[in-house]
């Protein structure tokens, strides 16, 4: 399959073994999906930023809230203020579970998913980043499990 026919999922975090765990829980999706890792929102907005109108923009955003030079809180803000990625379906992933982080996410449209303690639910946290993609993406990319 074609590269540029897959769903483009973008995910910034620092913590290379989450990255690790993230790119095997997508790698049941990889016919559908391309997984782009970045280490923190700064890269994440030179990403977006470099996406030529050609290209096509990711169909889910994922970021991690704790990273050095610029956080997801930070990076999530500034993407919703960039006019073509503003209604993309983003993703806070973060150790933390508490309500101001939630109450965040949710100010800026964004999901919020706690990494888990049990990395064998991984998974099952794919299919919620997946659940957070329009219906046409959902079953674009699960087409070849159903």
């Amino acid at each position: 399959m074609d590269t540029s026919a897959k769903n483009i999922v973008l995910y910034a975090d620092d913590d290379i073994d989450d990255i690790q765990l993230v790119r095997d829980a997508f790698s049941e999706y990889s016919q559908n999906v391309k997984l782009v890792t970045v280490e923190d929102g700064l890269e994440a907005l030179s990403f977006l930023k470099n996406l030529s109108s050609d290209d096509p923009a990711p169909c889910l955003i994922i970021l991690d809230i704790n990273m050095p030079r610029m956080d997801g809180k930070e990076a999530l803000v500034k993407i919703r203020q960039m006019k073509r990625f503003e209604d993309i379906p983003s993703i806070l992933f973060t150790t933390s579970s508490q309500k101001r982080d939630k109450d965040f996410a949710e100010k800026y449209n964004a999901g919020f998913l706690t990494k888990p303690i049990d990395f064998t639910q991984m998974d099952i946290i794919a299919r919620k980043f997946i659940e957070h993609c329009s219906d046409d993406i959902k079953k674009n990319i699960t087409r070849e499990f159903n």
